[in-house]
């Protein structure tokens, strides 16, 4: 595998080590061991409802990982995957002592289940900005509406908000969901610095959708408000090579505010095309 390229790479046998070791690092930072074995047990016995996703992905993980080693294989499952990519990125986070971090894994493991995703994309896109060398600060959510990110370089700022879509939202109503994202982000940005929402989507309901559609109601977002700069459209990706499993977050689409307050930081506005 070409070390060039750019992803998430996870070889099925050469990593097992390092993903168990990234995998236990986040989940002792993150639960209490009383909590992970009352909600383990509560699977094992059958009881899955209100189990939080984080928690049932964590069992679903331990278990395969413990059974490939019984068997000497390895395979990369979805719930691996998942566990696998997101310890990476809050290990990362914390090991650069990004403010904010720890308020956002408190929401990400909260006992508002609704909150995990969003939280999840965050940290992607936090991760995303600080391996391009940028600072990042996760914004302390307040009574007040605010955005979830500050990105700064060359004493330029930048706010952005993350939104992330039900995969499994109906087709027909994809497009106008999109919008009303924009519509709550938009009231997030402090006016102060230039605003960039990004919107985690799926790349089977952009297929499906009507770009012209999709570009329009973007556009009038856009024009409707100063306070965005730019939206970008991200989807996750997974490609498999040989032993190696590829896991990157793709641009979807990406739409520049030409009447914004303030203009996308150049120095950000190059990157947006490359979200791996």
């Amino acid at each position: 595998m070409n070390a060039t390229q750019k992803g998430q790479y996870i070889n099925r046998v050469e990593d097992t080590s390092h993903i168990i070791n990234e995998i236990d690092s986040l989940l002792h930072n993150l639960l209490n061991k009383n909590r992970l074995k009352e909600e383990w047990q509560r699977i094992e016995k059958g009881d899955s409802k209100n189990i939080h996703p984080f928690v049932m992905a964590a069992y679903k993980a331990h278990k395969q990982i413990q059974s490939f080693i019984e068997k000497k294989v390895f395979a990369v499952t979805p719930e691996i995957l998942e566990l696998y990519e997101l310890a990476v990125k809050a290990n990362r986070l914390k090991k650069a002592n990004v403010k904010g971090l720890d308020s956002r894994l408190n929401t990400l493991i909260s006992q508002d289940l609704n909150k995990y995703y969003e939280s999840k994309y965050q940290l992607q896109v936090g991760e995303m900005l600080l391996n391009k060398g940028y600072k990042i600060n996760f914004i302390e959510e307040e009574i007040k509406q605010t955005p979830d990110i500050l990105v700064t370089q060359f004493n330029e700022s930048c706010e952005i908000e993350c939104k992330h879509k039900n995969p499994n939202e109906i087709s027909k109503d994809y497009v106008k969901s999109i919008y009303n994202s924009t519509q709550i982000a938009r009231k997030q940005f402090s006016k102060s610095y230039a605003g960039l929402i990004t919107i985690d989507t799926s790349e089977e309901q952009l297929k499906k959708c009507s770009l012209e559609d999709l570009k329009k109601v973007i556009d009038i977002a856009m024009k409707n408000s100063k306070s965005i700069s730019g939206v970008l459209l991200t989807f996750k990706s997974i490609e498999e090579d040989q032993d190696d499993f590829i896991y990157r977050h793709r641009v979807g689409g990406f739409f520049n505010n030409p009447n914004a307050r303030y203009k996308i930081p150049e120095w950000l506005f190059k990157n947006l095309i490359n979200v791996d």
